[in-house]
């Protein structure tokens, strides 16, 4: 069986490669040239860009792109399942559907299962490692399919950014919402509701936002491990990681990067936790 994940699930390429899977890069436009995600380009060369003044674009695999990975392992009678960013953030995950639409045409029996995690970031990276888990584990598809729903629906995330303009200019987030935070300087805490990234509450300050990201994951049952992801806020991550640790039952928390192309969306200074809620 193997694990297809797209770039947008923020794992480095070596942390991938760990779990045996294989990533299909999206794609970054900075003004005129193309740049394929993490291979062509690093999350401080978006951020710089950015804060040059400049606004990275981004676009999804192409359906063949998709197509050649896929018969890859078709070729060889191997199951496939493909992990996809939220279908409601992006059209990844359709021109993933095209593409085993194409394969079967050529091999009906191909065995290939996609699943719209409505997940993004690592909140989708932390899905992927289950499911690599699961995977190395033994577990039948239909069984693993089973513990991902589950996880699809238990998995949070919790956003803040320094720019809402710069997410609703995206597309990322209604304009009216970019506007009424912006106008208090209000720092937003946001979340990912039915696959779209939305805002949940408004705080005056980041040190309020992480206090209320922390009452939310105890609210939650957050234990075990959890994840925080930061554009260019190393200092503030490590700050909320530090609360986490001591006010939650949160065990471990790794911090990373966010990848090139969810920041080309979010902008400098965003941090994102993840974690599994109920103890999951």
């Amino acid at each position: 069986m193997k694990l297809i994940i797209d770039s947008c699930a923020d794992l480095s390429l070596e942390r991938a490669r760990e779990l045996g899977a294989e990533v299909q890069p999206l794609t970054i436009q900075i003004d005129d040239s193309s740049y394929i995600d993490q291979i062509e380009i690093t999350s401080d060369e978006v951020i710089q860009v950015i804060k040059d003044g400049k606004r990275p674009m981004t676009s999804q695999p192409n359906p063949e792109s998709f197509a050649k990975i896929f018969k890859k392992y078709a070729e060889q009678n191997t199951s496939i399942i493909y992990l996809g960013l939220s279908s409601a953030l992006s059209g990844t995950y359709q021109s993933a559907v095209i593409a085993r639409d194409m394969i079967h045409e050529e091999y009906p029996n191909a065995d290939i299962t996609l699943i719209d995690t409505s997940a993004v970031s690592y909140g989708l990276g932390m899905i992927v490692e289950r499911v690599a888990g699961y995977i190395a584990d033994g577990d039948d598809k239909d069984t693993i399919i089973s513990k991902v729903e589950t996880d699809i629906s238990q998995v949070r995330h919790l956003f803040t950014v320094n720019d809402l303009n710069y997410l609703a200019e995206g597309g990322r987030l209604s304009k009216g919402s970019a506007f009424l935070g912006g106008l208090l300087n209000i720092k937003p805490l946001l979340h990912v509701e039915e696959g779209k990234l939305v805002p949940l509450e408004k705080h005056r300050g980041l040190k309020k936002v992480f206090k209320r990201m922390v009452e939310i994951a105890n609210e939650e049952g957050a234990s075990a491990s959890g994840h925080i992801v930061h554009a260019d806020a190393e200092k503030a991550a490590n700050d909320l990681k530090k609360q986490l640790l001591e006010k939650t039952a949160l065990e471990t928390i790794n911090i990373s990067s966010i990848g090139p192309t969810i920041s080309s969306h979010t902008g400098d200074g965003t941090i994102g936790l993840f974690y599994f809620k109920d103890g999951k």
